[in-house]
């Protein structure tokens, strides 16, 4: 069966925000890329945290948005390596950060504002494009990041149409 180019997703919530972020750490092994965009407030750094509460990091573990710092890691049951490159000019070196390493390596790389980096990146993983609507919430595409992405998509789907994101609650 032919996996969807992009997965499309209605948030009503932040609790269905906070449910996406705890199935995609469901789905995700060691060496997946995530790349978070969206504009300022579209809830990057909140699915981020719901993310990494799914991967086991403790409550007491404050999650930011390393806005400043660029890199956070996180222990987990798989390493988090969260990003933020939006201070970050687009002919930046990325080694100097270490992420080339780490992708397709031990930890899951969680990046917000990546896409423009997406080509040096050169991971396969998904990209989760967060958009604040009017009276509905949020809107969330889920896409394949690269030719390998596809796999890791076809998890989150198969995951979603299991378990769903609506009317369920999930622990903070």
């Amino acid at each position: 069966m032919a996996q969807p180019a992009a997965l499309e997703l209605p948030l009503h919530s932040r609790g269905d925000l906070r449910r996406l972020g705890r199935r995609l750490a469901g789905c995700l092994r060691a060496g997946d890329l995530v790349v978070l965009e969206g504009e300022l407030g579209a809830g990057k750094t909140f699915l981020a945290r719901a993310v990494a509460r799914g991967l086991g990091v403790p409550p007491e573990v404050r999650i930011t948005s390393p806005t400043f710092d660029l890199v956070h890691e996180f222990p987990a049951r798989i390493p988090l390596v969260h990003v933020d490159l939006y201070r970050l000019d687009p002919g930046a070196d990325l080694l100097e950060l270490g992420l080339i390493e780490r992708i397709g390596g031990d930890a899951i790389v969680l990046i917000e504002w990546g896409a423009r980096f997406a080509a040096a990146l050169g991971g396969a993983g998904i990209t989760v494009q967060l958009e604040r609507g009017a009276a509905s919430g949020r809107r969330c595409a889920i896409a394949a990041l690269g030719p390998g992405g596809g796999e890791l998509l076809a998890r989150v789907t198969a995951a979603l149409e299991t378990r769903g994101i609506h009317g369920q609650r999930c622990p903070e």
